[in-house]
């Protein structure tokens, strides 16, 4: 098996909940070893770009206490908090990125620019997108699919706490069993939960691959790009 990816174009979905730990929602251990991951992406010359979740600061559907359309934004909000921590961790490693948001904050993040986000990873830069789609009541998961299509990426590879697909929650279930790799309409037909099915179903549309992988695990951001780990839906 080759050493290197076969995906010339990739986006990365970072769940939010990756990035915290119990010291506070941006850890810096966390932070350093992501942007470490990444910038090895990078090195086996696969142009990233990142779409991260926001539930280590703040899940709209976890906020009752406000209108689903307040909840919502600040969870897409939370995502730029997320992306300016990467960039700066990134910045350490010697990593350029372009930093766009759907909820656009001047002086931090420009407007999501396809163009532009695909001139920027052709010319070596880490493409760090904010906001979700811009919109509430979608999903980061959908966010980094839809990204993805219009960057002309190859692959969505989505970075969780668990190291694949299962066909039951294996943080509930301790007879949970892996699956490897399914078709989109599988996981459908399956209603399995680890990604979004909105997501997955355009990804179908597309013929877009997914891959579901370890997130915290080193080396496993440049493994899951060379199908080495994880599972993989379509």
């Amino acid at each position: 098996m080759s050493s290197e990816p076969t995906v010339r174009r990739a986006v990365l979905k970072l769940s939010g909940e990756v990035l915290g730990s119990k010291s506070g929602p941006l850890d810096e251990g966390a932070l350093i070893f992501f942007a470490k991951e990444i910038a090895a992406a990078r090195d086996a010359r696969v142009e990233l770009a990142v779409v991260p979740g926001g539930g280590n600061v703040a899940r709209g559907t976890a906020l009752p206490h406000l209108p689903p359309y307040a909840g919502h934004t600040i969870g897409m909000l939370s995502t730029l908090i997320n992306i300016v921590g990467l960039r700066e961790a990134l910045a350490r490693e010697g990593v350029p990125t372009l930093v766009q948001s759907a909820l656009p904050c001047p002086g931090v993040a420009d407007m999501i620019d396809v163009w532009a986000g695909r001139e920027a990873l052709a010319a070596g830069k880490v493409l760090l997108l904010a906001g979700g789609t811009g919109s509430p009541f979608v999903t980061t998961d959908t966010a980094a699919v839809i990204r993805a299509l219009a960057l002309e990426a190859q692959r969505v590879v989505k970075g969780s706490k668990v190291d694949g697909v299962y066909d039951a929650d294996p943080m509930k279930n301790s007879d949970a069993r892996p699956i490897p790799q399914l078709s989109h309409q599988d996981y459908l037909h399956r209603e399995l939960k680890v990604m979004d099915a909105a997501a997955v179903a355009i990804a179908a549309d597309h013929a877009l691959p997914l891959v579901v992988f370890e997130a915290a695990r080193p080396g496993a951001l440049v493994e899951a790009l060379l199908d080495r780990t994880g599972s993989r839906i379509g």
